[in-house]
Order: C-alpha cells, then sequence, then structure tokens
C-alpha cells in the first residue's frame, strides 16, 4: 500500500500529483494525477487527449487536462531568465533549446495541476512529484559555472544560467505551494540525491544503462516546517525511507513494523507516541487500490519503458524481445548481486556475478563485480587471477580493480607488493577519493599513521564532505590518542553520514577519555545501533559502567555481549578465510581488453548519425598538417591505454625522436578503402594526416582528433626537417607555403564540420604543449573513459622542449 491508500483506509482525502510510477491512477479517496499527465496531447478536430487511467476521478479527465503547458506555448518570457541569448542559437544543428523547453514545459504542467487541485479539491494531504531539477540538471549541469574544462566558452555562456534559473524557478513554485496550504499544514520538502555540480562533474558518461547516475552526488535533503514542529533545528540520520513513517505519524497512525524506515520523531517539539501495528498490508477495508490483477496495457507499458530509459534507470530494450528480457535478467542479478555484497552475503553475489560474467563477459563493470565478490568471499588468489586474465598485459588496469589486486596480495601476506599497487592504482586514479580512502585504510592497517592521514587528507580535498574520509581521520586521531581531534574529524563524519558506526565509535573513544562518560555512552550506543555486533564498543560500556557510570547490570550484560561475539567468531572463523586464500575457482573466459572495447562498440555505440548504409564501425583518427603535433597525440592515446595503429616502418628520428606512429597502409585509403575493413581497426587510433580526409569512405562513421599549430610554425618545422632530410619540397616561397598550408586547413576542418557521421575535436598544438591538463578533459570527453581509463598517464609524455620552431 502507498501512502494514500493507508490514508483512504483511515478516511483521509489526498490529493496526488505527478507520483513516480503512480500510473494508471488508483480510485482513491481524493485525486490523482499520474506521471504519465506529461503525455497528453492537443489534437485538432479532438481535443485534449488524455491516456486512460491519467487522471481520477474519470470525470475531471478533461477538465484538468486543460492545464498541460505545451512546449510551443512558451514565449521569451519564459525561456530568457533561463537563457538570455537564446535567439541567437540556431535550432536547426542546437537541439539544445527544445530539450530546455520540454522539460519545462513539464514542469509548469505539473505545477499548473497541483495549484489548482490545492484550489479546487478539498484534501488532507498533497503529494507533488517534480522531476524537473533531475532533467535540467542531466541536460544542462555540464555548462554550470565554474566552467568544465571540456566545455567550449560560446556554450558556457549560452546554457551557464540554467541551472541557476531551474532552483529560482523551484523557488518561486514552493512559495506559491506554501501559500496554498497555509501555516497551518505541516510541509516535508525531500529529495533522494543531490547532483554533481562542481569538480567532480564526470568528463563523460559511463557505457553502461544506469550511466547517467554517475552525476548523481549522494546527499539528499529533507526540511519540515509547520504546527508543532521544532523550528532552525537539524535532522540526523534522515533516509528517504522514513518519510512513510514519518507521515503516518503526522497523522497519528501507527507504524508498521514491517516498514524499514522510522518516524523522524525528532522533528517534533512535543514528539508523540509512536505506536506500531504488524503490517498496513494485513489491515482490511478499502485503500484505493486496484483489483488485483490489474495490469498496464501495452500502450502505457511501453510508454513507461520509454520513460525509464530516457531516465538512464535501463537500457533501451529495442524490438529484440528476448534479447530485452535477458539484458532485463542480467541487470536484476547484477543489481542483487551489488546489494547482496553490501549484506555481507558474498557467497550468495558470487555465485550471481560468475553467472552475469559467463552470460556478458564483455562487459568490465561485471569482471569489477566479481572481483569484488572473490575478495568479499576471501578468494585472494582467484581474484589476482581475474584481474590478470582481464589484462594479461598488465596495463590499462582500472583504479577498482588495483585495489582488488593490493587487497588480495595483502591478503595473501604480501604487504610490500600491496603498496606498490595502491600507489600505482594512486597514479592511475588521482581523482578517485575512494582509492585514497581505501590507501588510508591500509596504512592504518599497517599502522602508518602519517601515511594514512595523508591519504585520507588527500580524499578530502577532491570530496570535502566525504564521511568515510573523515571517519579514517578519526581513527587515525584516537589511535594517536589526540581526543580533541578525534572528536571534531568524527563529529565532521557523522554530521555527513550519521549511519557511520566506526566514527561514532571513535567519538565515544575520545570522550570517555576527556572525562565525559555520560556522552560517551550515547555515542557507543549510537555505534552499537547501526552495528550490534562491534566489539570494542561492547567492552568500552562495560568498563564505563563498572566505573564512572556505576550500573552493574548494564555493565555485566555488556560483558556477556562480548562473551557472545567472541563465541560466534570462533565457531564460525574455523579456517574457512585462510584455505579460501589459496583456493583455486573455475572462472569465466574473460575476452582480451581490445575485443571487450569492440564488443561494447556493437552493443552500445556511442550515439551516431542515421545511416542506412553504414558499417556500424567507428574509427579514431588522428589528423592534422604534417608537424602539427599529430605523432605527440599518438604518443597520448596510447600513454592513455588506447591500441595504436602502427607497423614501425619509419624510424625514430631527430625531428621526432619518440617516434612517428605512422601506419604505412593508411595512405592508400583512397585506392584502397577496404583497407579499413581490416578486423580490429576500430578499436586503435590511427594517425591520418588532413590529405587523407577527403577519401574516407562515407560508409563509417570517425572521431577526429584534428591538430592545430600555427603555419608558421608547421612551415618553419617543414622547411628545417627538409633541410635535414636533403630532399626537395614544395617550389613555394615562405610566405606562399604559409598562405596554402592555411588554406588547406581551413578546408580540411570545413570538410569536418560538414561531413555526416564525423565528429572532430580541434587541438591547439602550442596549449598542448604548454598546459596539457588543460586539454586532456576534452580529448576524455570526446573519446570517452573506456578508451582512455589511463587518461591520468597522458600527461607525462609531454615534452615542452620538442616544441623546437614557435611563432615570434
Amino acid at each position: 500500500k502507498a501512502i494514500w491508500n493507508i490514508l483512504t483506509q483511515e478516511g483521509y482525502r489526498s490529493n496526488v500529483v505527478g507520483w513516480w510510477a503512480s500510473h494508471p491512477a488508483e480510485p482513491i479517496n481524493g485525486g490523482i494525477v499520474t506521471n504519465h499527465f506529461n503525455g497528453i496531447r492537443f489534437v485538432p478536430q479532438k481535443g485534449w487527449q488524455v491516456a486512460p487511467g491519467t487522471i481520477h476521478p474519470k470525470d475531471k479527465t478533461q477538465f484538468y487536462g486543460r492545464f498541460r503547458v505545451s512546449p510551443n506555448e512558451l514565449t521569451e518570457a519564459h525561456i530568457l531568465p533561463f537563457i538570455p541569448n537564446a535567439a541567437k542559437i540556431d535550432q536547426q544543428k542546437d537541439k539544445r533549446l527544445g530539450t530546455f523547453a520540454k522539460v519545462l514545459s513539464d514542469c509548469a504542467s505539473i505545477h499548473a495541476v497541483a495549484t489548482a487541485m490545492m484550489e479546487m479539491e478539498p484534501w488532507d494531504f498533497m503529494a507533488v512529484y517534480y522531476d524537473a531539477i533531475d532533467h535540467f540538471s542531466h541536460a544542462f549541469m555540464y555548462y554550470h559555472p565554474p566552467k568544465m574544462s571540456n566545455i567550449s566558452d560560446d556554450d558556457f555562456e549560452m546554457y551557464k544560467d540554467v541551472i541557476k534559473g531551474a532552483y529560482k524557478f523551484h523557488d518561486m513554485m514552493l512559495e506559491r505551494l506554501l501559500d496554498l496550504a497555509g501555516p497551518e499544514c505541516v510541509t516535508i520538502l525531500c529529495s533522494d540525491h543531490g547532483f554533481q555540480s562542481r569538480h567532480l562533474r564526470p568528463l563523460s558518461m559511463p557505457r553502461e544503462p544506469a550511466g547517467p547516475a554517475a552525476w548523481h552526488r549522494q546527499f539528499g535533503i529533507v526540511a519540515v516546517n509547520g504546527p508543532g514542529i521544532k523550528k532552525d533545528e537539524l535532522i540526523f540520520g534522515a533516509s528517504l525511507i522514513d518519510i512513510g513513517p514519518t507521515v503516518l505519524s503526522l497523522f497519528d497512525l501507527p507504524i508498521g513494523k514491517d516498514m524499514d524506515g522510522r518516524p523522524l520523531v525528532e522533528i517534533y517539539e512535543s514528539p508523540p507516541e509512536v505506536r506500531e501495528i504488524g503490517s498496513w498490508e494485513d489491515v482490511p477495508g478499502e485503500c484505493g487500490m486496484h483489483p488485483p490483477g490489474t495490469e498496464l496495457s501495452r500502450n502505457d507499458a511501453e510508454e513507461l519503458m520509454n520513460q525509464f530509459v530516457a531516465l538512464g534507470y535501463i537500457e533501451d530494450p529495442g524490438d529484440d524481445k528476448e534479447k530485452a528480457a535477458e539484458n532485463a535478467d542480467i541487470e536484476s542479478k547484477y543489481n542483487l548481486a551489488r546489494q547482496l555484497l553490501w549484506l555481507n552475503q558474498a557467497d550468495k553475489a558470487l555465485a550471481l556475478a560468475k553467472e552475469i560474467v559467463e552470460r556478458r563477459s564483455w562487459e568490465t563493470r561485471f569482471i569489477i563485480l566479481l572481483a569484488k565478490c572473490l575478495l568479499s568471499a576471501g578468494y585472494m588468489k582467484m581474484t589476482e587471477e581475474l584481474v590478470e586474465r582481464a589484462y594479461p598485459q598488465g596495463a590499462n588496469i582500472p583504479g577498482t580493480l588495483l585495489v582488488a589486486l593490493a587487497s588480495a596480495a595483502e591478503g595473501m601476506g604480501n604487504r610490500e607488493a600491496a603498496l606498490r599497487i595502491y600507489r600505482r592504482a594512486e597514479q592511475t586514479d588521482a581523482q578517485a577519493p575512494g582509492l585514497h580512502i581505501q590507501l588510508g585504510d591500509f596504512y592504518l592497517r599497517m599502522a602508518r599513521f602519517d601515511d594514512a592521514e595523508r591519504a585520507y587528507k588527500m580524499a578530502l580535498a577532491i570530496h570535502e564532505d566525504s564521511s568515510l574520509a573523515w571517519q579514517g581521520l578519526s581513527t587515525v586521531y584516537r589511535r594517536r590518542g589526540d581526543n580533541e581531534m578525534t572528536a571534531e574529524a568524527a563529529l565532521n563524519a557523522v554530521g555527513r553520514i550519521h549511519r557511520s558506526p566506526m566514527a561514532h565509535f571513535n567519538l565515544g573513544v575520545a570522550l570517555a577519555r576527556s572525562g565525559d562518560p555520560e556522552r560517551a555512552e550515547v555515542a557507543f550506543q549510537t555505534a552499537l545501533k547501526f552495528r550490534p555486533s562491534m566489539l570494542n564498543a561492547h567492552r568500552w560500556l562495560h568498563a564505563l559502567y563498572r566505573s564512572e557510570l556505576q550500573d552493574a547490570d548494564k555493565a555485566q550484560a555488556h560483558l556477556r555481549e562480548v562473551r557472545r561475539i567472541q563465541s560466534n567468531r570462533n565457531a564460525k572463523s574455523g579456517g574457512v578465510t585462510e584455505s579460501r586464500t589459496f583456493q583455486r575457482l573455475v572462472l569465466p573466459e574473460i575476452p582480451p581488453p581490445e575485443e571487450r572495447l569492440r564488443r561494447l562498440d556493437e552493443e552500445r555505440p556511442v550515439k551516431r548519425h542515421a545511416d542506412s548504409e553504414s558499417s556500424g564501425r567507428e574509427f579514431v583518427l588522428v589528423s592534422g598538417l604534417p608537424r602539427s603535433g599529430t605523432s605527440l597525440m599518438m604518443q597520448m592515446l596510447e600513454a592513455g591505454g588506447m591500441a595504436i595503429a602502427t607497423d614501425g616502418e619509419r624510424a625514430a628520428d631527430i625531428d621526432n625522436p619518440k617516434g612517428y606512429y605512422e601506419w604505412e597502409a593508411i595512405k592508400q585509403i583512397a585506392k584502397k578503402p577496404e583497407i579499413l575493413d581490416e578486423e580490429g581497426l576500430d578499436t586503435k587510433a590511427i594517425k591520418a594526416i588532413s590529405m587523407l580526409l577527403p577519401h574516407l569512405p562515407q560508409r563509417h562513421q570517425y572521431k577526429v582528433i584534428f591538430m592545430t599549430r600555427p603555419v608558421e610554425e608547421i612551415a618553419a618545422s617543414q622547411y628545417r626537417m627538409i633541410d635535414r632530410l636533403g630532399t626537395h619540397g614544395a617550389n613555394l616561397s615562405e610566405e606562399d607555403l604559409r598562405r596554402g598550408l592555411a588554406q588547406h586547413r581551413a578546408e580540411a576542418m570545413g570538410l569536418l564540420t560538414k561531413r555526416e557521421g564525423c565528429e572532430f575535436l580541434a587541438v591547439d598544438y602550442p596549449t598542448l604543449v604548454g598546459n596539457p591538463q588543460e586539454v586532456i578533459p576534452k580529448i576524455i570527453e570526446f573519446l570517452g573513459v573506456e578508451r582512455l581509463p589511463n587518461a591520468s598517464a597522458m600527461a607525462a609524455v609531454v615534452d615542452p622542449s620538442l616544441h623546437r620552431q614557435k611563432k615570434a
């Protein structure tokens, strides 16, 4: 039962608008406008076409259907506060204004019908679901200040105000809702997650069904206002699952024992007595639910599926129903395995992970899951073997798997090797706070407190709200005996994530050592609430009750718990973990990284232009005029983990001391376009100078990194190279050569701009050499992290001393 079903059963009247998964509308006491409301369309001669089940009661369908706002109804008065220069957008090329109009009109529709129902219908409970901030953020957070390095100046200037405008718009809507609700109404404002808006914004989207969730920030919000509610107080430890029980408490209704959450009684000035029942599911009576067996119509089900796909919650099932069913089965088992792993049920998770990898061995995320399961289940040697199978050359291993490899080495007793691997991981993924936290945990286990402190502080420098990093710091300070610093770090941890048992324990130790046994008792009890088997918390409480707190019964109770936990651990150990450390298992066959990337491109291709004759293959090219930095770019891509197409026929020399990275066959592309049909070429970067671009076969897709450099430098570099080789170049003056080079480059870049199925990124060579960190994020965004898993190594190959011909 939903909350409005329970309230219907108890005689209360509810209005529900836009709530997720509320379609088809249930026949509750009150009104429902489902999340299909924005599917309403106006058809000439027929009026507003509303899908059955969108609005309850049915006789209000046409009336409330009129409140749907169409994107075509938006005027400059609605658009310009968000995008002041919208009139300058070429909508034939830039579809983002259309995306914006769709999100804004959908949001306005929900607000219009919600406020209408608040004014025109009686209600005891009003629930409105606004999804626009999430949708605005997925579309436009790329352009929010501060400017991301991979975003062009023009795009930034055009769209930088959208997110700010979205939040202002929601503030305005909230004001109207509060006005209509009145001061006698209790209002809860909540959101289950936030959105990355600063330096932790991802440079590219993971190519997996839930890829958009990479943008989500873990912290949501809850705010409560109204009569009987405390003012200016903080709520600690609230979760989304607490909202339902809290609403029941506001109506003085009992809480179901089967509910996962709790009522947030700390919000009340005078907390009510919380009553419980077994389950609301067992309470008989009319509750406004659909009769058993009610199903969505095929059209409704497909619309709902499209919505899930658009939001990134599931993969597009396409027309292949069998494949869609297989995808759904694999995704559900993947999510179940992750949940089991979180619940410390590693053996069950491992069985699922093995099955998933056997069925879908080309997905790296499943290999990572299997490694985590093996590690958690105690199979250290098999964790190591899995990583070695997945990356037989030992290169370009993702940071997550390097951490698993390090943990496995530590588990096998080789701490020196573990430390080497951790340090390698630190270089591979230096901007991942979780990696620094795990490194800090490793140093803690080795009692290297200074190193642990440095690692945790590095994590906080990247992500200042990491509760795990604060918790780790509090453990460092506790082990050092610094009570004040321990308490400060622990409070920072529990202030961000209240469910942090080790931080509460550390706080308790600091308070007990500082002569505050009463507050220490609270901290230890809180730690035990979240982790009842925390042995040391029971020990501390036993000691406190024996001495300072003078409670012999409680002291004895905690002593019994200590003995019980120790006995259970001894019974469970039985050498199982030790016997598994080097135990062998049959692992699934893992294809090499190049094959996995090829399959990924087949199964989840990047967005391409439609082409009925397309080969479906996408090639990565590095192009530009000769001597414009193409060889350097090839070196960087190779360092970043991408395979390179090269035959090694042209040896390194004084002009290119690190090599030319050329594949001679590409020079025959005009006469032999079939050379690109070679197996695996679409997983490698190919160097193709600008003169070859017009001859690329039309049936393929291309991503081209085009190197630019001042033509004065290019001309000087070419003359110097020709002079050294003793050959003859163009019979042109230097001025004419420069003009010809500039004209040719303009033509080549014009071709890339106009050609269908071709995307290109222009990279300025002097900027690349002078400040590679400014350019590398743009390359990652352009090619994707799947092609460049070791992106942090790219800058190291840049040698500024080789930029010898410079524009005066």
